[in-house]
């Protein structure tokens, strides 16, 4: 029993010493200012160099009443409310390592400060270099990738054309439909058409000519697979049939 009693002692003190030590510890860190760096515009490597604008952000205890922001010792500004947030331009500056620090008082009078932030502040012309070391690859990839969808498709499928009966109903899925200007036929726009300003360069897999053309609307669309009927007596290369045959076909192929 006294071996019991005194491990249970033992406990109780290890306990009251990790208490005693932790509440300052917690207190302190309640009362503690912390700052960080923000970029609003401009160049940041990542590992401390930057060019642009920035703002230093303070935080701190509820009764957090006032910020002094310093750049190097010198009082760069003061902000009396929350968000303790201060603005600034590397440009302002010499170029060079700097020591960023915040100090604030509290409603009871306590002067707090946050640890240093050291950074270096480069030109502008570095800024815009290791961007564009960063950049152009990526949109030499982006660029590529959209040229391919653009070329493959016109190579595999160049000289081939779809046969298909007018006034056949389409499906033009997602992208939509448009209508060839050279054969008036309405077909679903691919997906590997070269979006223009004012349209789609696409390729009409009827007559196959490329045209720059605009999305046509459902009943744009609908009506030009109509006129495709009325057109078909005189138009030449249509099959050889009476006028109930072909539209037999044409409803066929509807479960095609």
């Amino acid at each position: 029993m006294k071996r019991i009693a005194a491990i249970v002692q033992s406990c109780v003190a290890i306990i009251i010493a990790t208490l005693l030590f932790a509440l300052p510890v917690l207190a302190q860190d309640e009362q503690s200012l912390s700052l960080r760096l923000s970029r609003d515009f401009g160049y940041s490597s990542g590992t401390g160099r930057v060019q642009g604008a920035f703002s230093m952000i303070a935080s701190g205890p509820e009764n957090l009443e006032r910020v002094q922001f310093k750049i190097d010792e010198q009082v760069i500004g003061e902000v009396n409310q929350p968000p303790f947030r201060l603005r600034f331009s590397t440009g302002d500056y010499p170029m060079g390592v700097h020591t960023l620090v915040a100090t604030g008082v509290t409603s009871d009078g306590s002067m707090l400060e946050s640890d240093p932030i050291r950074v270096e502040f480069v030109s502008a012309d570095e800024g815009w270099q290791t961007a564009g070391k960063i950049a152009i690859p990526i949109v030499a990839i982006v660029g590529g990738i959209m040229l391919a969808t653009f070329l493959l498709p016109l190579l595999f499928r160049r000289g081939k054309r779809v046969q298909l009966p007018a006034g056949a109903r389409r499906s033009y899925g997602m992208p939509g439909g448009g209508i060839c200007p050279k054969c008036n036929r309405p077909f679903a726009l691919h997906v590997f058409g070269l979006n223009m300003l004012i349209g789609k360069l696409d390729r009409c897999p009827y007559c196959g000519q490329w045209s720059l053309m605009r999305r046509a609307s459902l009943q744009e669309l609908h009506a030009a697979e109509a006129a495709e009927l009325e057109a078909m007596p005189g138009e030449p290369g249509l099959p050889d049939s009476s006028e109930e045959d072909y539209r037999r076909q044409v409803e066929d192929s509807r479960y095609l």
